[in-house]
């Protein structure tokens, strides 16, 4: 589970600063994002993740940029609504990628 908490934690903290850099309305926001979806693809380095478990995890560390970003400028509800959806998915997909591997059956 450390592993885990790890990951998750270096992932908030990259999503963290791209959202407070995407606050500023002459920021580049495309190296930004390209930067969270870096980040979010490697997070998941050292387990079993393949191709679909790491774009799914860098899209949605895309998605909590941008959200976060929203909500922080205080878009409403939608946008902190969707932040919420968007963490749990997160936390959820590195929970299952972090813990893939363990408990599997041995096919001979």
């Amino acid at each position: 589970m450390p592993g885990f908490l790890l990951r998750n934690f270096l992932l908030l903290a990259v999503e963290s600063g791209a959202a407070a850099l995407l606050r500023d309305p002459g920021t580049p926001w495309i190296p930004v994002l390209l930067a969270v979806f870096v980040a979010g693809s490697a997070v998941p380095h050292g387990t079993e993740a393949e191709l679909g478990g790491r774009f799914l995890v860098a899209l949605t560390a895309v998605g909590v940029a941008l959200a976060g970003a929203g909500a922080w400028e205080g878009h409403g509800l939608a946008a902190t609504a969707g932040l919420a959806v968007l963490l749990l998915v997160q936390t959820a997909a590195l929970l299952r990628l972090s813990r893939g591997g363990r408990g599997r059956p041995v096919r001979r």
